[in-house]
């Protein structure tokens, strides 16, 4: 089982025989105590993390999404960040339709194309532990 240590973060391989047993981190010392797994359903349970490999697996697309359709928030899609990937399509194509008028909408279009740009390099530069922990684990939705 993967576990965070509620002291210093770092996650943790830890036996599954461990459950329900107080455990020293090897990192900083701290005691904490190794949860119980619940039985998984069809679908997994609310706030549960994707697979550690299929999650890593998509960090590449998302990387080249990002980079060459950053501004129509795919990466984010791909990533399951569905709000924040929302809010770039929204903002985008609000700037595409009033763009030819005004100069803010166009502003807001380029902004959104640099953060699809800086976060597909962010994702590709990343190790998959982190990438993993950042944005499976932590669900981080911007940078």
């Amino acid at each position: 089982m993967n576990i965070g240590c509620p002291h210093c973060q770092v996650w943790l391989a830890v036996p599954a025989t461990e459950a329900g047993q107080t455990f020293a981190c090897p990192k900083c010392g701290g005691h904490f105590l190794v949860p119980i797994p619940q039985a998984r359903t069809f679908g997994g349970g609310l706030g549960e993390h994707p697979d550690y490999h299929e999650f890593t697996g998509k960090k590449i697309a998302a990387g080249v999404c990002g980079i060459l359709l950053g501004a129509f928030g795919v990466h984010k899609f791909i990533l399951g960040l569905n709000q924040s990937g929302s809010i770039m399509l929204a903002v985008t194509i609000g700037g595409i339709i009033l763009g030819g008028c005004l100069i803010v909408p166009v502003l807001a279009t380029l902004a959104m194309s640099a953060v699809g740009v800086i976060e597909g390099i962010l994702y590709m530069t990343k190790s998959n532990d982190d990438f993993y922990e950042t944005y499976a684990v932590k669900k981080k939705e911007w940078f």
